[in-house]
């Protein structure tokens, strides 16, 4: 970018050069007098002439105070301030270097495919490097080919030979007639199948049934937000908890429902959950009913549940429960929960014996339902 123009430092350098004019033509002038002075008289009517007067400021004096000043001599010019070529002289220029040099049909080639020397010539000419040259390139020098070929063998017809070409090798007979059989009896066996069909899955193993049912139950309860996966996470880490934990240290009022001693349950998470699922599971839940002592009051009524209800239960209330501790992460409070009740410490005990208990008190009412 051309530097700003700075008026005010213009203007000062203007008039110190004007004033520098006009008193060197001044001196001039008073010099130019001084001389007129010393002539005669007729020599200053000659200059005061009209045609003198003109030639004394004609031009053809100007050009002879102008050659008299030496001029300057011409610096080399640069690489990169000669003027270019035209387009038509670069074009033939062009030409002229890639004559004679097709790459590509009847397209010139471009230098830069054609620079660099061609490995063959390199290994024709150095002995030395054809020597340690890899085999690809010895053969290729040698022959012109290559002595390999990169493509697949697909057909059997590739595999069969090195028999033709060596029928004395038994080795080969033998690998060919193993082929040859295994081959007719797959035929055999199954028509159009090389191998044999799988086996039929049995009924009761189904895809969307493949894992234990407390396991997926347990592990849908947890499921929030409809993040199956997260739920699914949390019970590898619940599992591998309880697998790697020590034995629980069994409460003899709290019973579990097993015959497994205590340090085998660990060995089988599955298992081990099942246990602890089902031994705190209520077998009933509590229905407030109205209307059945002639007025408006409730009163409780027992009513059974199924296998799937009172899982379900128990798995809730672990859950609330595991909810309420500060252990940390999601997965070990539930599992922490988990221990607690193999050992008998959990609220989850508590709670159902109070609705066995509720349920017990609660069997008279049966009658008066019975009755209405």
């Amino acid at each position: 970018m051309a530097p700003r123009l700075n008026l005010f430092a213009t203007r000062n350098v203007l008039r110190h050069i004007t004033q520098s004019s006009s008193s060197t033509a001044a001196s001039r002038w008073n010099t130019t007098r001084a001389s007129l002075g010393s002539l005669s008289s007729s020599t200053k009517q000659c200059l005061n002439a009209p045609q003198i007067r003109r030639q004394a400021y004609s031009s053809s004096s100007k050009q002879a105070d102008q050659q008299q000043v030496p001029e300057e001599e011409q610096q080399p010019k640069g690489p990169s301030q000669d003027t270019l070529p035209d387009v038509s002289h670069e074009a033939a220029a062009m030409d002229k270097i890639l004559s004679g040099k097709k790459c590509d049909g009847n397209a010139p080639g471009s230098p830069e495919l054609e620079q660099g020397t061609p490995i063959d010539e390199i290994l024709k000419r150095d002995k030395d490097a054809l020597k340690y040259a890899p085999k690809v390139l010895r053969d290729q020098a040698k022959k012109g080919t290559r002595s390999f070929s990169t493509s697949a063998r697909l057909f059997q017809q590739n595999v069969q030979q090195p028999a033709a070409e060596n029928p004395g090798d038994a080795s080969v007979e033998i690998v060919e007639n193993m082929i040859m059989t295994a081959t007719d009896q797959a035929i055999e066996r199954n028509p159009g199948l090389k191998f044999d069909m799988p086996d039929r899955l049995a009924k009761t193993e189904h895809f969307k049934h493949r894992y234990d049912p407390v396991v997926e139950q347990f592990t849908k309860l947890m499921m929030e937000d409809g993040k199956l996966s997260l739920a699914q996470k949390n019970m590898e880490i619940i599992l591998n908890h309880l697998r790697t934990s020590s034995p629980p240290k069994l409460d003899a009022r709290r019973r579990l429902l097993t015959a497994l001693p205590s340090p085998q349950l660990p060995l089988n998470p599955v298992v081990y959950l099942n246990i602890l699922v089902d031994s705190v599971a209520p077998l009933i839940k509590i229905r407030q009913q109205k209307g059945l002592t002639g007025g408006g009051a409730s009163v409780p009524m027992p009513v059974p549940l199924s296998v799937r209800q009172r899982r379900r239960t128990a798995i809730v209330w672990i859950l609330s429960a595991a909810d309420k501790r500060k252990d940390g992460q999601w997965a070990m409070r539930v599992a922490n929960e988990l221990t607690s009740v193999a050992e008998g410490r959990s609220g989850v005990w508590e709670k159902r014996e109070q609705v066995h208990k509720i349920g017990v008190a609660g069997r008279t009412n049966l009658q008066l339902a019975a009755r209405r």
